[in-house]
């Protein structure tokens, strides 16, 4: 999702944990149709739910419905989801937040039963969260869906992963758009096909994701998009060809923009594993909002830099695409970190959004050097260091309480903080990639990446992860470094107030008789006193690694 400090999230009403429902059944595949009119600002049709009873038994089905949605219909199907919606009507009741369908007997654990609502509404949004009805700059409809904010419940009924992050569809989407002729609907997943309605009025373009995703992560699209299939010629990536749906004004702006996509891709897989989605697509989808990593349709709506930049004009996001385009790169990272791998529950968001801000810097890593990506980590390291910022966000939290600005900056930070502890690259990528393939169409928390990291080092991890995952703050390090003849004097207080503890390697290197010594000094909490001796005066003492450690820091070297 977007960086906390470019959007404005409209939460919504918080959902009570207690004794839920929900928690009876698990989706296996959703089913969409749907019939979108832009005059009216009206969305009708069906959902869809297959699902398998977990509870002992289960008398009722509870199901996520935004307040902007009118259930009108519930029944139970005759046969499996995809072939067809006839069934026995059931008794349904709407109340706050939610559509509780009565089964009319006791289902069984293991059963396995499929469940359709007929409904109706207008949703709407802010300018970034919601259901967007806009009109392109010739006046044609331009409908998009972004959703993460409020939850996907807020345009079509579902088990919102809002709530329960968990319950990823095990066979994906089957989806259905119905627009007035002239317009394309996107959607996630490969395109089936299109229909022509018999009036001549209507099309419905009908798609298929056959992968695990986030309520969220669904997506609807709207325009009269010119559509672009670029072949792939880079080996390794996962998928032979990228997509991109465009605005007819923009056709020029996007061929240029999006010639990043391929190296971009190339790095990911390099380091991340191969594309995730390779039945589906990886796609690129004009918005009228920012952006989104909606899964195999990414919405992409920032202001096509390198066009600005090759024709002299200003970029009103010049500060966010200081280093690369920043919706281009951020959002199509959570193809691998979000949607490809995601959070067991919303204490671990980190898990999407720390990972997906640190593919940033892989990715200028790859492109421009360790370096530069350094220099990127220094751009954001203010807004890593709150006094109480903790990047795991609780027990039983839903995805707004969870959502703050700590589990992109801190969360990327400590990733590279992470990466100098283990002080070996061949670890350390092998440990990214084998989390991402291992948990991949799954869902992890942070003990999963500890124990894959303490698998591939040999070494164990508790201590770090229990002060840079649940503990609040960064270590702060202040003190002196000195030479003199015959020892390089070492004095520094890593502070432990607010009973903040930290345990940091501090790696020195210096000039001794016109030889590099090096050195790794662990500073335990509280002083550190150490007198190091040498055969000769240390000359040029530096501390080569301490700029990718996460902490505040006044250490004087003479």
């Amino acid at each position: 999702m977007l960086n906390p400090l470019s959007i404005l999230l409209l939460l919504p009403i918080l959902q009570a944990v207690g004794d839920d429902r929900r928690n009876d059944y698990d989706v296996d595949l959703y089913r969409l149709d749907l019939k979108v009119e832009p005059q009216e600002k009206r969305i009708s049709g069906r959902v869809g739910v297959e699902f398998v009873v977990t509870s002992e038994s289960m008398s009722s089905l509870v199901i996520d419905i935004g307040p902007a949605l009118k259930a009108e219909k519930a029944w139970l199907l005759d046969e499996a989801l995809e072939k067809g919606w006839k069934g026995k009507d059931l008794k349904w009741k709407q109340e706050a937040g939610s559509l509780d369908i009565q089964l009319g007997r006791k289902a069984k654990k293991g059963e396995r039963l499929s469940v359709a609502i007929q409904y109706s509404g207008s949703p709407r949004g802010g300018r970034f969260s919601g259901f967007h009805w806009a009109k392109t700059p010739s006046g044609k409809p331009w409908i998009n869906t972004s959703c993460q904010g409020p939850g996907a419940q807020s345009w079509w009924p579902c088990k919102a992963s809002f709530f329960h992050p968990e319950d990823k569809p095990d066979r994906g989407m089957l989806i259905e758009y119905t627009v007035p002729k002239g317009l394309t609907a996107v959607a996630n997943g490969r395109l089936l096909g299109s229909k022509a309605s018999d009036d001549g009025k209507w099309t419905t373009w009908s798609w298929r994701h056959e992968y695990p995703l986030c309520t969220y992560a669904v997506t609807l699209n709207v325009a009269p998009y010119v559509h672009k299939k670029i072949p792939l010629k880079i080996k390794g990536t996962g998928v032979d060809s990228f997509e991109y749906w465009v605005l007819p004004e923009n056709v020029e702006k996007a061929d240029l923009q999006f010639e990043d996509v391929p190296g971009m891709l190339a790095i990911y897989a390099k380091a991340f594993g191969p594309f995730p989605f390779p039945k589906s697509k990886f796609a690129l989808v004009e918005t009228n909002f920012w952006g989104m990593e909606h899964s195999t349709a990414v919405a992409y709506g920032s202001s096509y830099p390198k066009w600005l930049k090759k024709h002299g004009k200003r970029d009103p996001h010049g500060s966010r695409n200081r280093f690369y385009d920043y919706i281009l790169i951020h959002e199509s990272a959570h193809e691998w970190w979000g949607n490809g791998v995601s959070a067991k529950t919303w204490g671990d968001f980190w898990i999407h959004e720390g990972f997906g801000t640190y593919a940033e810097a892989v990715y200028l890593e790859g492109t421009r050097g360790r370096k530069e990506a350094s220099r990127w980590f220094r751009t954001i390291r203010g807004m890593a260091m709150g006094p109480n910022a903790r990047l795991f966000r609780g027990e039983n939290v839903n995805s707004g309480q969870a959502y703050a600005g700590v589990i992109y900056y801190k969360g990327a930070w400590v990733l590279n903080t992470l990466r100098t502890y283990v002080d070996d690259d061949k670890v350390w990528w092998k440990t990214i990639r084998d989390f991402n393939m291992a948990f991949r169409y799954k869902n992890a928390n942070t003990a999963d990446f500890q124990a894959i990291l303490e698998k591939n080092s040999g070494k164990k991890w508790k201590r770090f992860f229990d002060q840079w995952i649940y503990q609040k703050g960064v270590p702060k390090l202040t003190g002196t470094i000195q030479a003199t003849k015959k020892a390089l004097v070492i004095d520094i207080e890593n502070n432990t107030r607010a009973g903040r503890v930290y345990h940091v390697p501090l790696d020195l290197t210096w000039i001794e008789g016109g030889k590099e010594k090096k050195l790794r000094l662990w500073l335990e909490p509280g002083q550190t006193k150490k007198s190091i001796p040498t055969q000769k005066m240390p000359k040029d003492i530096q501390l080569p690694t301490l700029n990718h450690i996460l902490c505040g820091r006044r250490i004087k070297i003479s």
